[in-house]
């Protein structure tokens, strides 16, 4: 190694992120604790508590005090999708209707529903980098080892 020896007053020592340690999972779950709204009713408090944590970890921090409100509607939008889903399910996603052309199938109104809930579900998740091509995005640096020259010749 070139250059002067260290001297034991100006090494720094490595400290743990934040002094707390590395338990990033129980770190991440107190944090979605915290941020997780009183009156959430049992449905979308969990899916709340099933997607918050990892959203939270201090390696991510993707939720946080600013965006909250979102991510409530988020979790109401995936409880009203799960319903939705339910429902075709049991009801199927056509019915039959008797018009003076005859017989017709129709889509049931429930399935634009659930297709619209789809779109805002994809949307909301898109923001929180919930989706691969998002996370990838939130992940990404700018363009490594290219520089722009200080001196362009131009006065």
């Amino acid at each position: 190694m070139k250059g002067r020896k260290p001297t034991s007053e100006n090494v720094v020592p490595l400290k743990t992120e934040d002094g707390q340690g590395a338990n990033f999972e129980a770190r991440a779950a107190a944090k979605a604790r915290e941020l997780r709204p009183d009156d959430l009713p049992f449905d979308v408090r969990a899916i709340w508590d099933r997607i918050a944590p990892p959203l939270c970890d201090p390696r991510k921090n993707r939720l946080n005090e600013i965006n909250v409100y979102m991510f409530e509607q988020l979790c109401w939008t995936i409880a009203r999708h799960e319903r939705l889903r339910l429902d075709v399910r049991e009801g199927g996603e056509t019915y039959e209707s008797q018009t003076r052309n005859g017989t017709q199938l129709k889509s049931r109104p429930e399935v634009s529903q659930l297709n619209e809930t789809w779109r805002q579900i994809r949307a909301l998740a898109s923001d929180f980098g919930m989706t691969p091509s998002a996370e990838r995005s939130l992940q990404a640096t700018g363009q490594l080892g290219f520089e722009f020259p200080t001196d362009d010749g131009f006065d």
